[in-house]
């Protein structure tokens, strides 16, 4: 299938729903027992579905994440890809995000990536050095869109204004249950400033799916669809917002396949967003900074 495409007023566009690979290869250290033809198989099954979206992270397994998604992408065509990678927060300094980017892009085997982020707020180093960093990789064609993670308003404003480029992306921990991006105005001030903001765990791991709420209940019978393709349809019929997924569970790959190209009713997102029991306002993986 063709995963649906989002494109922002300044022309930057990315696919709706893509690939995560956290835990792939390991957490923050590299398994050395982990499965790597499963990982690397997930990868291409989700390529071979249509999921071109592949996000990962110089911290994921201690590097090693980006190693299986080189493994795992190099029989396909690098121009109908869509990579992401991420700095670590103790690597911005201007020389460590340079010399990360470039570690990054050997480890995956690529040239470019076609977004970049900065995976944390660092508030012990000056963001404007930060910056000025990624405008130099920018410059230099190495990475061809800037991001944040898990960045809140102010800092969010802060990185936009030491950057000559558009800050496109924000990716943060929000789901039907974590409303931090909601509560704290982050989700606002992306959609009414041109800026994606990428939800991660749209099913919290599995969480939304181990006890089924009564509203969620409802919407599952009403679009005959999973509970897991009503919590991230949730997100992707949403402004400006789009989401990712790491599962090596290729049932549930498919079945997370079946949220995208369709859209939930305007009443029903607010019927969720302000039905859905339980909200909390804090993420309890990473707090925005």
């Amino acid at each position: 299938m063709r995963i649906p495409i989002k494109t922002l007023k300044n022309g930057f566009s990315i696919p709706e729903f893509g690939l995560g690979t956290w835990q792939m290869g390991g957490r923050r250290e590299r398994n050395l027992e982990n499965d790597d033809a499963a990982d690397i198989k997930a990868i291409q099954t989700a390529i071979d579905w249509g999921i071109t979206e592949i996000d990962t992270a110089e911290i994921y397994a201690d590097g090693y994440a980006e190693e299986l998604t080189g493994k795992a992408i190099k029989s396909y065509d690098r121009s109908k890809l869509f990579i992401i990678s991420k700095v670590y927060g103790n690597h911005m300094r201007h020389g460590d995000v340079l010399s990360a980017c470039k570690n990054s892009l050997k480890r995956v085997g690529v040239s470019y990536f076609d977004l970049y982020l900065l995976h944390s707020h660092n508030p012990s180093i000056p963001l404007k050095e930060t910056m000025a960093a990624m405008d130099e990789l920018m410059e230099e064609g190495l990475i061809r869109n800037i991001g944040v993670a898990n960045f809140n308003v102010e800092s969010l404003k802060k990185a936009q204004s030491y950057t000559s480029h558009p800050i496109v992306y924000d990716q943060v921990h929000y789901n039907l249950e974590y409303r931090e991006a909601e509560k704290s105005g982050l989700l606002n001030y992306c959609q009414n400033n041109d800026i994606f903001l990428a939800a991660y765990r749209p099913v919290g791991k599995g969480n939304l799916l181990s006890s089924i709420p009564s509203v969620l209940q409802k919407m599952c019978d009403k679009y005959k669809k999973t509970t897991a393709q009503i919590a991230i349809n949730w997100l992707l019929s949403q402004k400006n917002v789009i989401t990712l997924s790491k599962t090596t569970n290729l049932e549930h790959m498919k079945e997370n396949l079946g949220a995208v190209g369709w859209q939930m009713e305007p009443e029903d997102i607010e019927f969720l967003r302000k039905e859905y029991p339980d909200q909390k306002e804090i993420s309890d993986v990473v707090p925005l900074g």
